[in-house]
């Protein structure tokens, strides 16, 4: 118990305290996002993103409890379920929206993908640690990590889930950054994918056409992002929507419960919780609300560089850089997406958007972060 006690004593407790912040404002607006009007039935969003904290919690709490390098000495483990689950989500799992992203177990989805991110970066960063400083100099090191973060998301991708292979993609290359690979290296990995993404995604989208009969969602998003005005009633109801959220917040909102976007439904209700709380946050309190949200945002990432910075040895240094990176990402590009500087895309803002499995992965990774700040004087 003492031992215990002395490790919550030593907690990053901005961090902590960012982390709570950020739930307290969840809630809150998951319930404006859920709100009709006066007397008028409403989803228990919030009521079940309080549940979810609670046992995101419980996680942080036990993830604290065991020293983050024998969590990473079972990578090989952690990295094989996440494989299975996302095997057995394309052969069993739910198709929603077209995509079979979730798992279904007693009336709840659970989302492997998210479970897989975090699972990756352990796996990856293990690897990293056991090259030595002349290995993380050559090729072999740079292929052995895209071999680990290949197989997870070529699975993902035929979900299809395009932006969660973005962030896998995004965080492997600030770990192998961090790690002290070669930046020619890794130019010619970001050139390779570029070139490879512009050559194949547009004959899967052709090959879907012809299947379906209908362009693929992908490609029509991306062409509303280009153009915006191209379809408002349909593939750019929901970015458009958000830029009038977004805008006519003003300075100081229109007031907790008063976003008419949101009240009114022109916001979708299937999104204003999730993917568009954002926008929910800054229409209901404006520029001020919204700066405040980055800025516990920028405490959260930043306390998170502190952590990577101070770590005791290289295998911290490289899961926790890992996950600022992933986090920072959701973050960058769920914002973004908000209001117009980057393609829409199915991707929650951390701690704050609806979803039980992406409040789990959240918590579960921040707990690994405050493991790696507690442990970082541990001689």
């Amino acid at each position: 118990m003492k031992r215990y006690v002395d490790m919550v004593r030593r907690m990053n407790w901005w961090l902590t305290a960012a982390m709570a912040a950020l739930a307290v404002i969840s809630v809150c607006f998951i319930y404006s996002a859920s709100y009709r009007g006066p007397g008028e039935p409403m989803p228990g969003y919030w009521k079940m993103q309080i549940v979810w904290f609670a046992i995101g919690l419980g996680l942080y709490l036990a993830v604290l409890a065991v020293d983050y390098r024998w969590i990473c000495q079972w990578s090989t483990v952690w990295y094989a379920l996440a494989v299975g689950a996302l095997v057995l989500v394309l052969v069993t799992g739910a198709k929603v929206y077209g995509a079979r992203r979730w798992l279904g177990w007693h009336g709840l989805g659970i989302q492997p993908s998210e479970v897989a991110k975090l699972a990756v970066a352990v796996a990856v960063a293990y690897y990293l640690f056991h090259r030595a400083p002349e290995q993380r100099q050559r090729w072999s090191t740079v292929w052995g990590a895209w071999a680990i973060v290949a197989v997870p998301a070529a699975l993902i991708f035929l979900q299809p889930d395009l932006g969660s292979v973005v962030l896998l993609t995004v965080m492997t290359m600030g770990m192998l950054f961090a790690a002290g690979v070669r930046l020619k290296h890794l130019a010619v990995v970001a050139l390779a994918g570029v070139l490879l993404a512009a050559v194949v995604l547009p004959v899967l989208w052709r090959i879907k056409e012809r299947q379906t009969g209908r362009r693929s969602y992908q490609k029509e998003r991306l062409l509303v992002f280009l153009h915006p005005e191209r379809d408002l009633t349909g593939a750019g109801w929901n970015l458009n929507q958000s830029l009038i959220a977004v805008g006519s917040g003003g300075l100081t909102g229109k007031g907790f419960l008063q976003g008419t976007q949101n009240l009114l439904g022109y916001l979708p209700r299937t999104v204003a919780p999730n993917d568009f709380l954002f926008s929910v946050i800054a229409e209901e309190k404006g520029f001020a609300g919204s700066v405040c949200v980055l800025g516990l945002y920028a405490v959260l990432l930043g306390s998170g560089l502190r952590i990577a910075s101070e770590a005791r040895d290289r295998l911290g240094m490289l899961l926790a850089t890992g996950i600022v990176v992933l986090l920072f990402s959701h973050v960058f590009i769920n914002i973004g997406m908000t209001i117009g500087l980057m393609p829409v895309k199915g991707l929650p803002l951390p701690l704050l958007s609806y979803g039980g499995s992406f409040v789990l992965a959240t918590m579960t990774a921040l707990g690994l972060l405050q493991n790696v700040w507690i442990h970082r004087r541990d001689y």
